[in-house]
């Protein structure tokens, strides 16, 4: 993933070793992140596949519960080959479509045995997190890591320049690319085009430097 998440990954508590398995996964699997579901999620995964340590992963459950899998991994990996299998692993969710796959379906590919329990969940999630979880799973991925507010503005400005191209009602596929160019910080060109506007470009604006 991008280096600004690398403080935040980092300052988990974990040994030097886990931290140095991680870091070297950021950088040679780059989507490891996405595959996880959360930073959280990523440094437990990478600290069980090299430590043998037991994997908890957290993704939402029922309103005010998250959803906890935990397993122990079958073979201890070196950092190197942690990193190649995550990637491996994300390269087979996308050949099978599956944007975010579930802990349950992690698990299942690495071949272990799996418990499944609710906890509840002690903070309230924010109106923008709410909104964030309400996105295409697609988007959401596109979008992982960034803080909730930025993730929305991202979408935001993604969603008006397509109106901005003429392309109001683009389909998910080439409205995905444009929030991946948008995040970023490609293809963004500046456009007289608010929520609705319809025709998009004025005549005073530039022609666009990129076309979906």
């Amino acid at each position: 993933m991008r280096t600004f998440l690398l403080p935040v990954l980092l300052s988990l508590a974990l040994p030097a070793f886990a931290q140095d398995a991680l870091q070297l996964t950021l950088q040679s699997a780059p989507r490891a992140l996405s595959l996880a579901g959360s930073p959280q999620n990523l440094a437990s995964l990478v600290g069980g596949l090299t430590g043998g340590t037991p994997v908890q992963l957290v993704s939402a459950g029922p309103a005010g519960f998250n959803r906890v899998v935990t397993f122990t991994p079958r073979e201890r990996l070196s950092p190197a080959q942690a990193a190649a299998r995550l990637e491996l692993l994300r390269r087979d969710f996308d050949l099978l479509g599956v944007a975010q796959p579930a802990p349950e379906q992690v698990a299942a590919t690495l071949g272990v045995a799996v418990r499944t329990f609710l906890q509840p969940d002690p903070r309230q999630a924010t109106p923008e997190e709410q909104a964030v979880a309400a996105l295409p799973a697609s988007i959401r991925s596109a979008v992982a890591g960034l803080p909730p507010k930025q993730a929305l503005r991202t979408v935001e400005l993604a969603d008006q320049q397509l109106i901005a191209l003429g392309t109001p009602s683009a389909p998910a596929e080439r409205r995905l690319q444009m929030v991946e160019r948008v995040r970023d910080g490609g293809g963004y060109v500046a456009a007289s085009a608010g929520a609705t506007t319809f025709p998009p470009l004025s005549p005073l604006v530039a022609a666009p430097l990129w076309q979906p």
